[in-house]
């Protein structure tokens, strides 16, 4: 830039913030308007990201990257998941990185003379990783106990406390099938919620016993459940076509199974998410439109009082491009200042009540650049008329003004 040209346009910065000095009170206000509307989009983004990363954290409580088999069990004579159907599925699916067939069964057990009931579950080691277990006490089931057949039982947190009055499993043991099973471990879900373990068969009153022992235990001839755990999300779709292909194969009919991944849920809460964020960033985008409101109002009143003094400019010299500049220069550095403030209260907020409730707020930097830009905009184009109304005066009018 020529030093002439940055000379006028640091004299015209310097009109610009004495006239603005001049009004501190009115030009506080309007900050302030700006501000909030520029913390609103800010913070109505954050409050998007976390209801999507809560819902997501149930989904992916289920499990990650999960492919899910089941029989729907329905019509006279429903097709079952058979061990044969495993084995192939083991076999031929590719890009697996862990495999879980769960048994099931549901047995009673006595506490205090009461009689209740709990679900006992045949996995292999396998199943804690691919549902996302967390081991409270003890340990869960190893490989030396699915070689060997163990007759060792690990048991849900609740069934814990039901039975045993708590979680020590020291000298604790479960009657199942008749036999005396030592509990080795105790373990909950990754997120316990009613609204993501509604549907588990590892929710509630349940225990989990070796694969193999399961299976040489009872007269089971089908799996209950298969959980196919691809090695990354992007594998998922070919997962579940490769195991779509493989049942196809094998059965007369797909239709009585459920074959699905969790991805579709992902997808589907994101797009509620950006739904929602949507509408509420247009209600946030209000705020932002009744503070460019307040810019225009504050510069017709600012280029009113000052008519005659723009006049005077005009008369010794002063480019009618000259004075748009500076009154655009005005608007412009009220909605800067008011972006800045909003930019520090939206991010300021949500990372307080994240503190406070230990809650991760995560704050996107594409709404801080967004909010920013859009509030600069919105003060520039609301500025705009008053700057155009002020070159365009009259200087015979300007002058004799009053």
């Amino acid at each position: 830039m020529p030093i002439p040209a940055l000379a006028s346009l640091r004299l015209l910065l310097r009109f610009a913030l004495d006239g603005l000095a001049a009004q501190r009170g009115r030009s506080l206000l309007t900050i302030t308007g700006m501000a909030i509307g520029t913390a609103s989009v800010v913070a109505v983004i954050s409050i998007g990201l976390v209801g999507r990363d809560y819902v997501v954290g149930l989904i992916e409580g289920i499990g990650t990257n999960l492919v899910i088999i089941y029989s729907k069990d329905e019509g006279t004579s429903p097709e079952q998941l058979t061990f044969g159907d495993i084995d192939a599925l083991e076999e031929r699916v590719p890009y697996v990185s862990a495999m879980a067939p769960v048994l099931h069964e549901m047995q009673n057990f006595s506490v205090r003379n009461e009689e209740k009931s709990m679900r006992v579950l045949g996995t292999p080691p396998a199943y804690a990783s691919v549902r996302n277990l967390v081991v409270v006490s003890g340990r869960f089931l190893g490989d030396a106990d699915e070689v060997t057949g163990a007759k060792v039982a690990i048991v849900s947190k609740k069934l814990a406390e039901e039975a045993f009055g708590s979680t020590d499993i020291r000298g604790r043991s479960l009657r199942l099938f008749g036999l005396r099973f030592p509990v080795v471990g105790v373990f909950r879900e990754a997120v316990e919620s009613a609204a993501a373990v509604e549907q588990s068969e590892a929710a509630g009153l349940a225990a989990i016993i070796p694969f193999q022992t399961f299976r040489n235990l009872s007269d089971a001839r089908w799996a209950y459940t298969l959980y196919i755990q691809a090695q990354s999300r992007a594998a998922v779709p070919e997962v579940l076509a490769a195991a779509t292909s493989v049942m196809r194969e094998r059965h007369r009919s797909t239709d009585g199974f459920t074959m699905m991944s969790l991805t579709q849920y992902v997808k589907l809460v994101d797009r509620i998410s950006d739904g929602i964020s949507l509408g509420l960033l247009a209600i946030a985008g209000v705020s932002l439109l009744v503070g460019g409101i307040g810019i225009m109002n504050i510069m017709l009143v600012t280029v009113s009082e000052r008519t005659r003094d723009i006049g005077i400019r005009l008369a010794l010299g002063a480019g009618r491009q000259d004075i748009l500049l500076q009154f655009l220069l005005e608007a412009a550095i009220l909605s800067l200042a008011g972006g800045v403030l909003g930019l520090l209260l939206g991010v300021a907020l949500p990372w307080y009540v994240g503190l406070v409730n230990g809650v991760a707020v995560p704050i996107s930097a594409a709404s801080v650049v967004v909010a920013f830009s859009v509030s600069l905009a919105v003060g520039i184009f609301f500025g705009l008329y008053p700057a155009r109304k002020a070159a365009n005066m009259n200087l015979i009018e300007a002058l004799g003004y009053e």
